[in-house]
């Protein structure tokens, strides 16, 4: 039987001098090649958990005391020698691309962790054409990237985690600064690493697009996981802390009688199955 690429059990964190927990009691579980989304809002916890999952906490948040168990693959993150071992395995984007950018030209950024690790030039090379294509940045290679937007420099910094090729990807808000262009072309860059076996856990407030790409979601609120399951399920159901434009809609047509098929969570959906509905023999369908 495989192991879950994370398995997360009776997880809790308490900073210091707080009221109550950051995290209550957590567990879940991620299959390898899965795109978890994770739902809910400010002060749910979901940073403090991707801290947690890449071993930011404890190792190096002295005011942050933690109990509960987390493991890799089958592996306990507590056997993992430290952050450095932790990261060939884990790659964690934080959610202010600024703190992780350390080199002066983007080049330069992408092929800084590969050359640490010792990857050879015909590996850098190739990761680096396929960081480029994948993030759609190779109008940026040679920019400096304090001269970037911050949309862009959000794409250089998931870039460059790509490029170390961790078998798990932990995204905080990674499409906050871009456009919906560019929101679109990450998510679609994620899904394809899924589907070549990434894992990927990724903290989003843009729920259209996690509706679209997530394989399941998790909502958070208060420290505690207060609902799971597939998009449809989570989103449908009365813990979403949000729901698509176009989820929406459907509802309220659905509860007067004016949609039979089954719930959209994206706007193409919709539109088949609202053509599929007033196209069907005997039926009188008209939108109100």
């Amino acid at each position: 039987m495989t192991a879950p690429a994370l398995a997360v059990s009776g997880l809790s964190v308490r900073y210091e001098g707080a009221d109550r927990r950051a995290l209550d009691e957590v567990g879940f579980e991620v299959a390898p090649g899965e795109i978890l989304g994770i739902l809910g809002p400010t002060g749910a916890g979901k940073s403090t958990l991707l801290q947690c999952l890449s071993g930011v906490i404890p190792r190096h948040e002295d005011d942050a005391a933690m109990r509960g168990d987390i493991s890799v693959f089958g592996r306990p993150l507590t056997d993992f020698s430290g952050l450095a071992e932790i990261t060939e395995t884990v790659g964690l984007v934080m959610q202010d691309p600024e703190v992780q950018l350390v080199n002066t030209v983007v080049r330069e950024e992408l092929v800084w962790g590969m050359e640490n690790r010792g990857v050879p030039v015909p590996e850098i090379d190739r990761r680096l054409r396929r960081a480029a294509d994948l993030f759609d940045i190779g109008g940026l290679l040679d920019r400096f990237t304090h001269a970037l937007s911050g949309g862009e420099k959000q794409r250089v910094v998931v870039a460059s985690i790509f490029c170390l090729s961790p078998r798990i990807m932990l995204l905080d808000e990674p499409t906050s600064e871009l456009d919906p262009a560019g929101t679109e072309g990450v998510m679609d860059a994620v899904r394809v690493l899924a589907d070549e076996g990434v894992t990927v856990v990724i903290v989003e407030h843009k729920i259209e697009e996690l509706a679209v790409h997530a394989d399941r979601l998790l909502v958070m609120r208060q420290g505690r996981i207060e609902a799971a399951g597939t998009p449809r399920e989570v989103l449908t159901g009365a813990a979403a802390p949000d729901r698509p434009q176009v989820l929406d809609i459907a509802l309220r047509l659905r509860d007067q009688g004016h949609w039979d098929a089954e719930l959209p969570l994206s706007v193409p959906a919709a539109v088949s199955a609202w053509t599929s509905m007033t196209n069907a023999p005997h039926t009188d369908r008209t939108c109100p």
